[in-house]
């Protein structure tokens, strides 16, 4: 009977796992990404995810990932994060 029931357990849990459900919040690593808001820059984006690494390589990166130009960035704008 307990064997049953775990059995059952882990099937909702892989059926969730699959299709994307428990709205949890969890990504793959590797695809991170924010929405740009009011007043951000690439420096405030760099430097929140940058941890021991120089900012301005982080920028880079986000630059290149994004094809950015310039610095210049629109409110509601995705980018990717290294």
């Amino acid at each position: 009977m307990v064997l049953a029931v775990a059995l059952v357990v882990g099937l909702v849990a892989l059926g969730e796992a699959v299709m994307g459900g428990g709205g949890d919040g969890l990504e793959l690593m590797g695809t991170a990404s924010v929405v740009v808001e009011s007043g951000d820059t690439l420096w405030s984006i760099a430097g929140g995810v940058a941890g021991d690494r120089d900012v301005r390589e982080v920028v880079d990166e986000i630059q290149t990932l994004n094809g950015l130009r310039s610095a210049d960035l629109v409110p509601g704008q995705v980018l990717a994060l290294p």
